[in-house]
Parts: C-alpha cells; sequence; structure tokens
C-alpha cells in the first residue's frame, strides 16, 4: 500500500474526531429551565412568550408563569451564557423587561445520548475504513468528508463545552456549518459515484449545491459574529433552515438523476449506496422542514436519529458484503462474530456505568449493588450472548452464502459417484454458476500435447491455451489457485481452480467475477478448490476404470494357444 499524505491526514483527522465523541459522553448536558415555548428550536435566539413553566424548575423558582415574555439578551454571546451555561451557574433573563435570575440545574446524563454516539462512532468507523482503502477514489474521499461532517454533528447540540463561549462557537456555528457541509459532500458524492467522473447534469446539481452550502456557512457566521436585530435573525434563521432544504432536495434528486444516467452495469452498486443515502438524508429533510415551518417534535426527531443510523451500518454492510466499493476486504465470519460481541458487551458495559453513576447520585450503596448485579449477569450471559450473535449474523450476512457452500460441497462428495465424464464437467459447471456465483465458467483439460482445451465452457472461447501460461504454470507448480488478471493469463475469466491427481495438472476450473462485482470470500475459495479437486480426481478414475474396461476386452477377445484345435 503506497504512502498518502492525504490517507494519512485523514486518518489521524479521523483519530481526534473518535477522541471527541469519546470526551463528549463526558461533558454535562443542555441545560433546561423549565419552560416550554412555541418554537424551541429559537428559544434562545429571540423573544417568546412563555406557554408552560414545569413546577420545581429553576424557572418556576424565579417565579416565571404562562404569558410571560422572556428574552435572553441583545448579543449573540449574552444569548450563548443563558443557552449554555454550565450546571450551577447564575445567569440572568429578561421577563416582561425586568431582570431575573435563573440557576442552570445540575442534570445527570441523558442515558438516550448513548445511541447518538454509537451511531456516530459507526460514521466513524466508516470513515476510516475508506481513508485507509480508497485514498484515491476522489468519490470515496467526498464520501469521507460526508460520514466525517455527521459523525460529529450528531448528538453535538446537546452536550456543553467547558465555557459558553466554546460551546457557542462549537454547536451553534460549528453544528450548522457541519451539516450543510455534510449534505454538500452528499450531493457530490451522488453525482460522482462510482467512476469518479460525474455527468453533466448530475455535476450541474452538485455545484449548486455546492454553491447554496458556501451561502449558508456565510449567513451562519454572519448571524453568529453580528449583532443582529430580532426580525434579522429570524429571517436570517430561516433563510439557512430553507438553504439546508434546497441542498438536502438537491441531494436526493441528485441520487435520481445520477442513477437514470449512469451505466446499466454501474446501476446494481448505485442502488444499495444511494438507498442508504436517501433514507438518512430524506429523514434529515422531513426533519428540518417540519421543526422549521410546524416547530419541534421529539418523535420526529427520534425517527430521524433512526433513518441516520440506517447510513453508516448500511454502508458498512453494502462496502464489505457486496463489494459495492472495493476495499479489499472480505468478510470472515470469526472476524464478524467477535467485533459483533465486542460492540454488544462494550454497549451493555457503557450504560451500565451511565447507570451506576446515576444511581450513585441518590446511593452509594445501590451503585454497588447495581454494579455487582451487572457483573454477575453479565458473566453468566457471555455464551448466550455469544450464540444468539452467532445465529443472527449467520442468518443476516453469511446464509446465503453457507447455503451455497453446503450445496458445493455436497457435489464435491456426489462428484466421486459419477460415471459419466461429460456430466460431471457439466454439473461442475452449472454448481460454479449457480452456488459459486460466477458471472461465467468453464473447464480446461490437458488434451495429452502441450495444450489445455476447453470441454465445458460458457465464456466463448475454444482456443487452446498452451501449458507455459503464467497461471497454468504457477498452478502446476505451487498448487495455488491462480488469480488471472494479476499473473496476466491468457486464460478467460478472474481465478482458476487447479485439478492436480497424482502431482499432475490435468485441468483447471476457471470462474468469471462473481455477480454483483463481489470479491471471492477465503472459504468461497477453498469449496470451490476442493470441489474442482475433486472433479478432477473423478475424471482420473473415469479413464482408469476405462482403461481396465478395454484391458479386459482385449483379454477376452484375444483366443490363447492352448484353446485352438
Amino acid at each position: 500500500m503506497k504512502f498518502s499524505v492525504w490517507r494519512a491526514v485523514a486518518l489521524l483527522v479521523i483519530a481526534a474526531a473518535t477522541i471527541f465523541v469519546c470526551y463528549d459522553l463526558l461533558l454535562p448536558p443542555a441545560p433546561d429551565f423549565g419552560f416550554g415555548t412555541a418554537h424551541p428550536a429559537e428559544r434562545f435566539a429571540l423573544p417568546q412568550r412563555v406557554l408552560s413553566v414545569r413546577p420545581g424548575s429553576p424557572a418556576a423558582r424565579a417565579g416565571i408563569r404562562p404569558g410571560d415574555s422572556i428574552s435572553f439578551g441583545s448579543t449573540a454571546l449574552e444569548r450563548a451564557r443563558v443557552q449554555y451555561a454550565l450546571p450551577g451557574t447564575r445567569v440572568t433573563v429578561f421577563v416582561n423587561g425586568a431582570q431575573k435570575t435563573l440557576v442552570a440545574p445540575k442534570g445527570s446524563f441523558p442515558t438516550l445520548l448513548v445511541a447518538p454516539s454509537i451511531i456516530r462512532l459507526a460514521f466513524l468507523a466508516v470513515a476510516a475504513l475508506l481513508a485507509w482503502r480508497r485514498p484515491e477514489d476522489s468519490a470515496a474521499r467526498v464520501l469521507v468528508l460526508f460520514l466525517f461532517c455527521y459523525a460529529l454533528l450528531l448528538g453535538l447540540p446537546n452536550n456543553l463545552m467547558p465555557t459558553p463561549l466554546l460551546s457557542f462557537i462549537v454547536l451553534q456555528i460549528g453544528s450548522t456549518i457541519l451539516l450543510l457541509t455534510g449534505t454538500g459532500a452528499a450531493a457530490t458524492f451522488a453525482a460522482q459515484f462510482p467512476s469518479g467522473v460525474a455527468k453533466p447534469v448530475p455535476r450541474r446539481l452538485a455545484r449548486t449545491a455546492q454553491i447554496l452550502v458556501a451561502l449558508g456557512v456565510v449567513l451562519t457566521i454572519v448571524v453568529g459574529a453580528f449583532s443582529l436585530p430580532d426580525r434579522g435573525i429570524a429571517l436570517v434563521n430561516n433563510a439557512i433552515a430553507w438553504i439546508f432544504i434546497a441542498i438536502a432536495a438537491l441531494v436526493v434528486v441528485t441520487l435520481a438523476v445520477a442513477y437514470a444516467a449512469g451505466a446499466q452495469s454501474e446501476r446494481q452498486r448505485r442502488r444499495w449506496v444511494f438507498l442508504m443515502l436517501g433514507i438518512g438524508l430524506a429523514a434529515v429533510l422531513i426533519d428540518v422542514a417540519v421543526q422549521t415551518t410546524l416547530g419541534y417534535s421529539q418523535i420526529v426527531d427520534l425517527a430521524t436519529l433512526l433513518c441516520i443510523g440506517v447510513i453508516p451500518f448500511g454502508l458498512a454492510y453494502v462496502i464489505l458484503r457486496h463489494r459495492v466499493i472495493d476495499v479489499g476486504f472480505v468478510l470472515n465470519r470469526a472476524v464478524v462474530y467477535g467485533a459483533v460481541s465486542v460492540i454488544i458487551v462494550g454497549i451493555f458495559v457503557i450504560v451500565e456505568s451511565l447507570t451506576s453513576k446515576y444511581v450513585e447520585q441518590h446511593s452509594q450503596a445501590g451503585s454497588i449493588a447495581l454494579q455487582l448485579a451487572v457483573a454477575l449477569t453479565l458473566g453468566f450471559s457471555i455464551r448466550f450472548i455469544h450464540a444468539r450473535v452467532d445465529r443472527v449474523v449467520d442468518s443476516v450476512l453469511f446464509r446465503q452464502r453457507h447455503l451455497d457452500e453446503e450445496a458445493i460441497k455436497d457435489f464435491t462428495h456426489d462428484a466421486h459417484y459419477i460415471t459419466s465424464g461429460d456430466v460431471v464437467l457439466e454439473r461442475c459447471v452449472t454448481v460454479s454458476l449457480k452456488h459459486g456465483r460466477a458471472t461465467k465458467a468453464g473447464i480446461w483439460l490437458r488434451d495429452g500435447s502441450k495444450t489445455y482445451r476447453s470441454h465445458d465452457s460458457n465464456f466463448g472461447s475454444s482456443a487452446g491455451i498452451d501449458e507455459n501460461d503464467p497461471a497454468l504454470v504457477a498452478m502446476r507448480a505451487r498448487r495455488v489457485v491462480a488469480d488471472l488478471h494479476v499473473l496476466g493469463s491468457t486464460l478467460p475469466g478472474t481465478v482458476a481452480f487447479p485439478m492436480i491427481v497424482r502431482g499432475e495438472l490435468i485441468g483447471t476450473l476457471v470462474c468469471g467475477a462473481k455477480e454483483q462485482g463481489e470479491a471471492y470470500a477465503p472459504d468461497e475459495t477453498a469449496a470451490l478448490r476442493d470441489m474442482a479437486s475433486a472433479v478432477g480426481h473423478a475424471l482420473d478414475a473415469m479413464r482408469i476404470r476405462e482403461l481396465e474396461d478395454r484391458v479386459a476386452q482385449l483379454e477376452t477377445s484375444v483366443i490363447r494357444p492352448s484353446d485352438t484345435p
């Protein structure tokens, strides 16, 4: 793997983002002063009328009542000191024009934020995989930018930075810029994937999205850096919201246009990736549109989070399982089982840790008892968890592959009992196509001279292959499964499986690329190699039986001298 400055920088940035996501879990939540307004999303940006006050809350203790008019200062920094007040901080608000003091509550960590954190880490994991394995691919680079922006964005405004000013810069200005930039990157990726070169119409749509991103970033900085009148703040915030809606809509349109304009051979790959992006971004688009027109809705927000969570896990699945972006990896059962088990146990431990901290605030003895109970439960349930993980992962990721391997192994056993050479060759090719998932398959056998010829093939080529062909030499000398492209072989196809009998290469099973552009997994390769070997031995056994039959016929047809009169 060649050194790449872009890869090194991207991986360092992703590592720093991963550390930040973990650090963000330890930060206190945003304060809830206990009053409700008609527009919660703009609660601190504009003066509003109080609709409700929760009993016992800081707002109730300060004497705020439903119907009061409340505002939080005339500058962005004054409003940020209230919106991002650290626990225990005393802040000044204006109620019906008079100053009042609120004390930021000491809230416990909301365990609901564990789910966004897991999704954020999943975004970063996929971004790291692409940055590591596909640094030269322009479409993959843009996808990395999208994943990075959304990984930082999710759950970001829920916790507080060490100071109100830093919270204002990171949570308010930074989160909006991340949202705009990440969504614009999705439009560029939709136009370029998978070739890296966009066609005219998708390219123009992506450029329009990039222009809107630049405009939205400028407006975000303006509304944050300058003191604007209340009406000006409302107009700019609405403009930014509608700019994002336009960008997200352009992403969806670009996905559809790029899919329709793409080559037929690329549509399967586009379909998988575009489906994942479309689900997540359409949900974000609906969420922002609902907040802009109808106000904040917690149900819509949670539904949006679930849809966004589809993106990293769905991308990881289609990249590793269906090879829509070639990262040079093939899923291995043991690795997946172990990784999923570690993730489940890790989630268990995180939830237990957060829950115990919450209980500890009320009773230290209760916290110790909870930790002991969780430790015992986890210890006794490890085997149960592992067994369930094996079953679920096998059914979700490997069920069809497992069935195909069993079919190949069944024919490997049956081949020794077939008595017709034509039948065994035909069935071998059929099994390779149906259960090996090869687009093409064929068998080349040694013809008695120095040439290997096709005896059953759907490659459309019957030309003889010289025994000194690089792939044939490699299989004869080293008994390896030959990568035909790497070796520069004249054999058609992608990979060749040797038929070694009594130390000689009597033939080879040649398979083309797999369906949907996947790579051959190690267990699939081993099964096909065993099948090719079994077919070779079956053909050799038939040849021996044929020779034995001929010898027997000659012996019975020869008249012995002692039998003559």
